[in-house]
């Protein structure tokens, strides 16, 4: 049965971040599909303030894209202390010689002082963090009075959603009760715990597919999807090419990002 829950196992989260393979797959299916052309990653670098000599910590920095340029002081950082091994040697490799410091830790130990940076950044990652109280806490001590969290994450009422609406009409089994722990429906409850200011920015985009295999794989490559038998490729194949208008399947796609201050 598939265990939408699976999302903040960590056995499942070591698995699908074991290396840059399945990360690069999902990406790429984004790259290749999305109508909106200007692409999340671009769209997020965009709203990040950076100032020289700005510090600056990414809890969870995937293949790194975001960092194509060298910024002074920056720390690019894992986020559980023993599943990243994958990602940090990646990275460790990528900006070698860099200035950039790249080092395996625990969003939920962040091991600095408080009020160290002035700008952090945690893009699509928190919805696998088990306890997300103690994360964002950890969060608000280590960023300085003045300065700003910014955190991506999915809605509900996307590619999930669109997901689990084709499980019920091929009868495959899944787990119904999500407590998906970081979404954009209950982000900002849980971010204003913690900080005095919160605000939401969407990102309006969707995915129009004419490979149905790329979608499926990407499918297969999820965490939430482990327990997804791949003796359901062919029914999913055969659903979603029969989904198919004008020769393109259309996905929705629900996600944004919050960014937070304390004061």
């Amino acid at each position: 049965m598939v265990d939408i829950n699976n999302m903040s196992s960590k056995a499942a989260i070591k698995e699908q971040y074991k290396n840059t393979d399945g990360l690069k797959l999902r990406k790429s299916l984004h790259e290749k599909y999305s109508i909106n052309k200007i692409g999340f990653q671009k769209w997020m670098f965009e709203q990040y303030p950076f100032c020289p000599r700005m510090k600056v910590l990414e809890l969870g920095s995937g293949r790194g894209e975001l960092w194509n340029y060298y910024f002074e002081n920056s720390i690019l950082c894992g986020y559980e202390m023993d599943i990243t091994d994958g990602m940090v040697e990646y990275l460790q490799q990528k900006y070698l010689g860099n200035g950039i410091s790249i080092k395996k830790i625990d969003i939920l130990e962040i091991p600095y002082e408080k009020e160290t940076f002035d700008l952090i950044i945690a893009n699509s990652m928190l919805y696998h963090v088990r306890n997300i109280d103690l994360a964002l806490s950890e969060v608000k001590r280590v960023l300085k009075k003045d300065g700003l969290f910014y955190c991506s994450t999915f809605g509900l009422n996307g590619m999930t959603q669109y997901l689990y609406h084709a499980f019920d009409e091929l009868g495959i089994p899944y787990n119904h009760e999500s407590n998906i722990s970081f979404t954009l429906q209950n982000g900002m409850e849980l971010l204003k715990k913690q900080f005095n200011k919160v605000e939401r920015r969407d990102y309006e985009d969707a995915l129009r597919i004419d490979k149905i295999e790329d979608y499926i794989e990407y499918i297969y490559s999820m965490a939430s999807m482990q327990g997804l038998d791949r003796n359901y490729y062919n029914a999913l194949l055969n659903y979603f090419n029969s989904k198919k208008e004008n020769g393109y399947l259309h996905v929705p796609k629900e996600y944004g990002i919050f960014v937070a201050g304390k004061e």
